[in-house]
């Protein structure tokens, strides 16, 4: 991943933030738009570089600005399968829970295409709510939103999944006593 200097104006960031869900508590507060958009750097990255690697620390958030990745999980087996693809004209960000925590990355991110991204570190960002505690409250709520939304879909996934599996094994005639 390649760190650069600083590339895009405050506004273009703070548009860029108003289009994204995380940041949807914030409306169109100005002052406090422009005082996260002053904690964002900007990175590139080729197509075929990973971006994120899952089981490593993270401390960013990162928001995709340009270009196309994929988010991976490995199965138990460690073979890789690609959850979703993110486009930059979607609500594209991934990351957000190193935002909260010292966890390490839960999923893998590849860039499929050449990237830019918006990114937010973990130190500037609580930094910025020390300073801000109504801004460092808003984006929680937003990242809080976030994970309520992915944690229903998850618990509706293993109903479907468990549901399918019932199926299954009652197709099968069911399981079998030794």
């Amino acid at each position: 991943m390649l760190k650069a200097k600083w590339e895009m104006t405050e506004q273009t960031v703070i548009e860029k933030l108003k289009k994204i869900k995380l940041f949807g508590k914030l409306g169109d507060d100005e002052e406090r738009l422009a005082k996260l958009a002053r904690i964002v750097t900007w990175q590139q990255c080729k197509a075929g570089d990973e971006v994120l690697s899952e089981g490593t620390e993270g401390s960013e958030l990162y928001i995709l600005q340009k270009g196309t990745v994929s988010i991976l999980k490995r199965t138990l087996d460690r073979e890789r399968y690609t959850i979703v693809s993110l486009k930059d004209d979607e609500d594209a960000f991934f990351g957000e829970l190193a935002l909260l925590d010292r966890e390490v990355r839960s999923a893998s991110v590849l860039a499929e295409t050449d990237c830019e991204f918006l990114v937010i570190n973990r130190e500037d960002f609580n930094q910025l709510g020390e300073e801000d505690p109504r801004l460092g409250l808003l984006v929680t709520r937003g990242i809080g939103k976030e994970l309520s939304k992915r944690l229903r879909k998850a618990n509706k996934d293993m109903v479907i999944l468990f549901q399918a599996l019932v199926e299954q094994v009652a197709e099968s005639g069911g399981l079998e006593e030794e």
